[in-house]
């Protein structure tokens, strides 16, 4: 009897610790697998050499960096997150501007500028989110890198939608 008691008390502490066990292990895990599809977006993004198809490949690699940097966040490590969305930054402008040299028009021919618009659209929303998760000394760094996306992301609006009321081809038009 005494026995019965004793281990229904045991396993009372014991189902609880191992839930504790259990759940911190699953980020660990969901960690090494953010960070070997980072390594598998990357070397699919450094592998292609048109424009096009980076522009394709940065919408993945772009998604599982935003996670890692979710993950740093939720571990205290903002320096490490603010590392995976300024790299993030860092190959969308790189890519915007090896689009920009194929000298095509934008608007006639969209594949890969449409990609990446999508995909800066995206990161500036969950950039914005991440934002509100930082305490407002560190803020600053991450504004930074919401200005220089948020004007890429201007700029490709204005490059596939050149139309607009106000904009440098509605003028040029008025003129001509």
């Amino acid at each position: 009897m005494a026995g019965a008691a004793l281990r229904t008390n045991a396993l009372r502490i014991a189902i609880p610790a191992l839930g504790v066990i259990l759940y911190s292990m699953a980020p660990a895990a969901q960690t090494a697998r953010v960070q070997k599809d980072i390594a598998k977006y990357e070397a699919n993004y450094e592998r292609k050499t048109k424009p096009v198809d980076r522009a394709k490949a940065v919408v993945k690699l772009g998604r599982a960096e935003y996670v890692a940097a979710s993950q740093s966040l939720d571990a205290g490590n903002v320096r490490g997150a603010f590392e995976f969305l300024a790299k993030y930054n860092e190959q969308a402008i790189t890519t915007h501007d090896a689009l920009e040299k194929m000298g095509v028009d934008p608007e006639k021919h969209s594949n890969g500028f449409r990609q990446l618009q999508i995909s800066v659209r995206e990161s500036l929303r969950e950039l914005r989110e991440l934002m509100g998760r930082v305490s407002l000394e560190q803020r600053e760094s991450f504004a930074v890198l919401e200005k220089d996306l948020n004007t890429l992301n201007q700029k490709l609006i204005l490059e596939l939608f050149p139309r607009q009321p106000g904009h440098k081809f509605e003028d040029e038009k008025k003129h001509s």
